[in-house]
C-alpha cells in the first residue's frame, strides 16, 4: 500500500510539472507572437491604442491652450 502511494504521490508530481512546463511554453509562445504582431504593426506606422489616446489628450490639451491665448490676445 505504501509504494502505491509513492508511486501515485510521484506521477502526481510529475503530471504537475509537465503541465507547468507546458503552461510556461504557452506564455512564452504568447509573449513572442505579441512581440512580432507589435513590430510588424510599428514598421508598418501604427500605434497602440494607449499612444493614441495619449497624443489625443495631448492634442486636446494644446488646442484648449490655443483658443484660450487667442481669445486672451484679441483683448
Amino acid at each position: 500500500m505504501n509504494d502505491k502511494n509513492f508511486i501515485l504521490k510521484d506521477l502526481k508530481s510529475a503530471a504537475s510539472g509537465f503541465i507547468s512546463t507546458f503552461s510556461s511554453i504557452k506564455l512564452e509562445i504568447d509573449k513572442l507572437v505579441q512581440a512580432k504582431i507589435e513590430k510588424i504593426l510599428n514598421s508598418k506606422g501604427y500605434v497602440s491604442r494607449e499612444d493614441f489616446h495619449a497624443l489625443e489628450d495631448r492634442f486636446n490639451k494644446l488646442e484648449t491652450e490655443f483658443v484660450f491665448l487667442k481669445k486672451n490676445k484679441k483683448k
